[in-house]
């Protein structure tokens, strides 16, 4: 708890943490929530051990592509081998500086983001224009937020959307339209694709399985409303990426 709390102090301002005490708990994190980049604490003979879970969200193919930074003790050369043949991309002893963390994460998230662009280059992305900042764009998260929450459910419809935020739906296409150039069911629709041509380009799945992920239950509209977004099939984007 130290170090989440020493985390928090940390990157609280920055970024937008999801903390867990164990294995169990970063699972339903990563599950739940839209996750960038992972920090673990932990090592050999802990309760729980940081580089077995390493080594076990790399060999996932849904979770591989995210980036791991272990925290660890200073040890031998060995050891540090041992590290990073766990499959993390980084690792960091202690005790480390906030500086020297923070320039770490931004380089590794920088590096995914240029990763993301060569493919959004090969094949475009269209995604909601963002009008305004501050706090239009941070409704505009937390509303991305919630559909990333209920993505695989196919029932989620403008209408639940709105009961989810707690907000009319009048309210809700209103706020919608004052961010964004699009309606809020073609935001789910293209949030849902997003994460689609994710899991296609790094998750290892078939293509049924992810529209079963994204929320579509019919294979064909789910090829349809790719292609509608992406101008490729599902199959073909998943071979270029």
């Amino acid at each position: 708890m130290a170090e989440i709390h020493r985390l928090n102090g940390y990157l609280g301002s920055i970024y937008h943490l999801f903390p867990a005490t164990d294995e169990s708990e970063l699972f339903s994190v990563l599950v739940h929530h839209p996750i960038d980049l992972i920090l673990i604490n932990g090592e050999p003979g802990d309760l729980w051990d940081g580089v077995q879970t390493c080594s076990l969200l790399k060999s996932m193919p849904a979770f591989a592509h995210l980036p791991i930074i272990l925290l660890v003790r200073a040890n031998n050369p060995e050891t540090r081998v041992g590290y990073l043949e766990s499959g993390a991309d980084a690792f960091m002893e202690k005790p480390y500086s906030r500086d020297y963390l923070r320039v770490q994460i931004r380089n590794l998230l920088a590096n995914r983001r240029r990763i993301h662009n060569h493919l959004n280059r090969a094949l475009p992305v269209n995604l909601p224009a963002v009008r305004g900042a501050g706090t239009k764009s941070a409704f505009l998260v937390r509303l991305n937020s919630f559909i990333c929450e209920h993505l695989s459910d196919p029932g989620l419809d403008v209408d639940g959307l709105a009961r989810l935020m707690n907000i009319s739906l009048p309210t809700l296409y209103r706020k919608v339209k004052s961010v964004s150039d699009t309606t809020p069911n073609e935001l789910i629709n293209s949030v849902r694709l997003d994460k689609a041509a994710e899991l296609l380009a790094f998750g290892g799945y078939k293509v049924f399985q992810v529209a079963k992920m994204v929320g579509f239950n019919s294979r064909s509209n789910f090829g349809r409303a790719f292609n509608r977004q992406f101008g490729v099939t599902p199959k073909e984007y998943q071979q270029t990426a």
